[in-house]
């Protein structure tokens, strides 16, 4: 499939598709949803490297962290940060880090997935909607969510907050 052919598919440009093949633009999540769907593939894989030595250790600099979003959502300006903190998505478990600015949400609906997250807040204090009920987690709580439970985000703080999570088995 040619870039145009897929940038058609999916509702964005082709000169976006050619910065993001190139490692010179950071798509959304719901670009790279996009992507994923019109090539039949799981979204993990569009992150995939060849396969390293059986044993091997890989360091991840922050540097270096593959952002999976960054600023504006298709729904509106959103301060809202997503970094891979595992250096792909070969492994079992995905390790992330989310930065939320001041009274923002991270998804304006329940997120689901068919995968187990673990998350500790590591900056101030965020909100944990999940599904009719909210928990607030203060910086060293830490949480489990099952698979398939609807959940999401809220910074109702003046600063950013943040947490780390892990997701078993990777889905970005």
């Amino acid at each position: 499939m040619s870039i145009k052919q897929l940038s058609e598919i999916i509702g964005v440009s082709s000169s976006l598709l050619s910065q993001i093949e190139r490692g010179l633009a950071n798509p959304s999540l719901n670009t790279l949803r996009a992507i994923s769907d019109a090539l039949n593939v799981p979204i993990f894989s569009l992150f995939m490297t060849e396969d390293n030595e059986i044993g091997a250790v890989e360091v991840v600099k922050k540097i270096d962290r593959i952002n999976i979003k960054d600023g504006d959502t298709e729904e509106k300006n959103v301060e809202l940060r997503y970094d891979l903190l595992t250096p792909d998505l070969k492994g079992a478990i995905q390790l992330c880090e989310m930065i939320l600015a001041p009274g923002e949400i991270n998804s304006t609906s329940l997120n689901r997935h068919n995968a187990e997250e673990v998350a500790v807040c590591t900056i101030g204090e965020i909100t944990l909607i999940l599904n009719d009920k909210s928990i607030l987690l203060e910086k060293g709580d830490s949480v489990r969510i099952e698979k398939n439970t609807g959940h999401r985000w809220k910074n109702n703080t003046k600063d950013f907050t943040g947490i780390i999570f892990a997701i078993s088995p990777p889905i970005f």
